[in-house]
């Protein structure tokens, strides 16, 4: 057993993400199943909740790869000097296993995120007539098919034949210094950025998600400078440039959990109790003091 000391802070960082992660994803299922009890009654503004939640379970599961595999990868590391250890080489098995788990996190996690705004803005549509069983059935699909693209995207390095590559800063990722897979990891965040800000567009709640934005953006336009400087020079940019990437896109494992696992959820309580019937036509005439998240929903690990 060897001990490498240049692993252990990250592999501690993880340690705390991927708790945080542990937390997100049990307090997400049980909002749902309490939610999903709520629903049952028929109420558009339940119904609505309800897909909110399950996407926001989705995003704490589509968070899990990057950082519960990164981190079992990290302590590895920490002792052993095998195959598994991502610094063994581009070809090791575990600079692959790396690279492909980093490059399909990337498209999970924005698109997962996609995917919560998706329904948050059918939760503040003026038309509560819109079917709300349509948006139950296309849930799977959604989520299918970011599975599928991140699957796809993942594998693109070894279909195109290079691989994946170990960066001085000691993690693989795709190989930015080739400027096929920097062109499609490029045409990729551009376009999931772009669907990102048309919804958040549709819903206009600056004032509410301003934070949420910003945050969102800030991490993934990251990776718009590092492809386009492999692209534009054949080389990786500078570092640490990387490694402070890797630390930012990992750190949404810890801003996750609060920001979507606690604040949006109060957001939401306050926004179907204080304008249900004004903003998505929830509640009925007959019964205005219907509430939602009486069960506790945005407390975290209550």
């Amino acid at each position: 057993m060897t001990f490498n000391s240049d692993q252990l802070g990250m592999a501690i960082f993880l340690l705390v993400a991927a708790l945080f992660n542990f937390a997100f994803v049990i307090t997400s299922a049980r909002r749902t199943l309490s939610s999903k009890t709520d629903a049952n009654g028929g109420n558009v503004i339940s119904v609505k909740y309800n897909m909110v939640t399950y996407a926001v379970l989705a995003m704490a599961c589509f968070d899990i790869p990057w950082v519960w595999f990164c981190m079992i990868q990290c302590w590895n590391n920490t002792f052993q000097s095998n195959s598994f250890n991502q610094n063994t080489g581009n070809d090791s098995l575990g600079c692959k296993f790396m690279g492909w788990y980093s490059s399909f996190s990337l498209v999970s996690m924005m698109g997962s995120h996609c995917l919560v705004v998706n329904y948050l803005k059918n939760f503040h549509r003026l038309d509560a007539s819109k079917d709300c069983t349509e948006s139950k059935s296309s849930f799977a699909g959604l989520c299918s098919l970011i599975l599928t693209v991140a699957c796809l995207f993942a594998s693109l390095p070894l279909i195109q034949g290079d691989g994946y590559k170990l960066t001085p800063g000691g993690f693989c990722y795709a190989d930015f210094t080739n400027p096929v897979q920097s062109s499609i990891i490029l045409i990729t965040v551009l376009v999931l950025l772009t669907v990102a800000a048309c919804l958040w567009f549709q819903i206009k709640r600056w004032s509410q998600y301003w934070y949420f934005i910003v945050i969102f953006f800030v991490t993934w336009l990251l990776w718009v400078p590092a492809t386009s400087y492999g692209i534009a020079t054949g080389t990786e940019i500078p570092s640490p440039y990387m490694i402070v990437g890797a630390i930012v896109g990992h750190g949404n494992a810890i801003i996750n959990p609060l920001l979507y696992g606690v604040q949006l959820f109060r957001i939401l309580d306050v926004s179907g109790r204080t304008d249900g019937s004004k903003s998505v036509g929830m509640l009925d005439e007959e019964d205005p003091k219907i509430e939602i998240g009486t069960n506790n929903n945005s407390q975290f690990l209550t």
